[in-house]
């Protein structure tokens, strides 16, 4: 039954590298235009423009 938990957790793992690189690889694909501030939470994101 150990397998079974050891199998589970490294689908997880492998899941989460995969989440996590692909995350990494999107960033910066959406460009701000130049005066603005964004600020970006795991769901929330804010623009505003910058003072």
């Amino acid at each position: 039954m150990d397998w079974v938990y050891r199998g589970f957790e490294t689908s997880l793992l492998g899941l989460a590298l995969c989440l996590g690189l692909a995350a990494c690889l999107t960033l910066g694909t959406e460009r701000m235009p130049p005066g603005t501030l964004s600020v970006a939470l795991p769901m929330l994101t804010v623009t505003a423009r910058a003072p």
